[in-house]
């Protein structure tokens, strides 16, 4: 069976052609355009009416015949060739919502009548799921997941955790200040990322402000939050122990997100966090303040 392909005949196409046409399914948009197939090679329309399939498609004799490609859905509009600006790409990779549970780049359609050279931008499409195999395809480009798998695995730094009263000790029934610190040399909030290459992409992360949960190490925590605490007296992130431990066990759990941005384009959010995991834990003596009666 030989492949077939759509072109498009107008209200306004001769009384022949018309004759020709009849006894035809016709699939008629609201615009009045007929969208017809044609047995070429190569050459497909995509402004079939919903829910029409490629199969729905009747061959004609007439009208012109249309062949199509796609480019990586940003940069120019009128031209697929124009070389493209990749800062402008990364609304490409999160505009369209999955399909059949995989991510999908936006693309754009082009089409050109068979033998002329001029393409003629014909709007924008989620993947290619729905495009016969004739069509040529950009180059692969990273999907949102392939970013976010590659902002978790930056080199982030784990926090630790800073405790006034100073010297890892404390008393009951004295307010505890507790600050998450982040280590020197290694992502933290605030910072940008090497770039890091994804397929013919460089990508640049910047890490945005944590949340933390801090464990206290008596059973009692702070429940998430974006404050880091600091010291006394104004720190936000305290706790009073209502019996003495040899040994509290304190460390502050942290998730990360972020912002990426191709060829140093704009900054798009990212839809996901980086759990770390394994943060280190600081040792903490409470005692118990005994009166002491002193003599001169």
């Amino acid at each position: 069976m030989a492949l077939v392909a759509l072109s498009l005949v107008t209200p306004a196409a001769s009384a022949a052609a018309e004759k020709k046409r009849k006894g035809l399914t016709s699939n008629l948009r609201n615009d009045g355009i007929i969208v017809k197939a044609v047995e070429k090679k190569a050459a497909w329309d995509v402004d079939l009416p919903a829910g029409a399939q490629w199969s729905d498609a009747q061959p004609v004799s007439s009208g012109p015949t249309w062949e199509y490609r796609e480019t990586l859905g940003c940069g120019s509009t009128s031209n697929p060739d124009a070389p493209n600006d990749l800062s402008s790409c990364s609304l490409a990779i999160s505009a369209c919502p999955p399909v059949a549970g995989r991510a999908v780049n936006q693309l754009y359609l082009w089409r050109r009548i068979v033998g002329t050279t001029r393409w003629f931008f014909n709007g924008t499409t989620c993947g290619s799921a729905n495009l016969p195999n004739t069509v040529s395809t950009p180059p692969p480009t990273p999907t949102l997941a392939d970013i976010l798998a590659a902002f978790r695995e930056l080199p982030f730094g784990k926090p630790t955790v800073n405790i006034q009263p100073e010297g890892d000790v404390t008393l009951v029934n004295l307010p505890t200040y507790f600050e998450a610190q982040w280590p020197a040399g290694r992502l933290g909030p605030g910072d940008v990322s090497k770039p890091v290459q994804l397929l013919s992409w460089s990508v640049e992360f910047r890490i945005d402000p944590a949340r933390y949960d801090f464990d206290f190490g008596d059973g009692s925590s702070s429940g998430w939050t974006t404050d880091r605490g600091g010291p006394h007296p104004d720190g936000g992130i305290r706790h009073t122990y209502d019996q003495s431990r040899p040994q509290a066990q304190v460390k502050v759990d942290a998730t990360l997100t972020g912002s990426y941005r191709v060829g140093g384009g704009a900054w798009v959010p990212l839809d996901g966090l980086a759990d770390l995991q394994d943060e280190p834990v600081t040792t903490l003596q409470v005692r118990e303040a005994k009166a002491r009666l002193q003599t001169s």
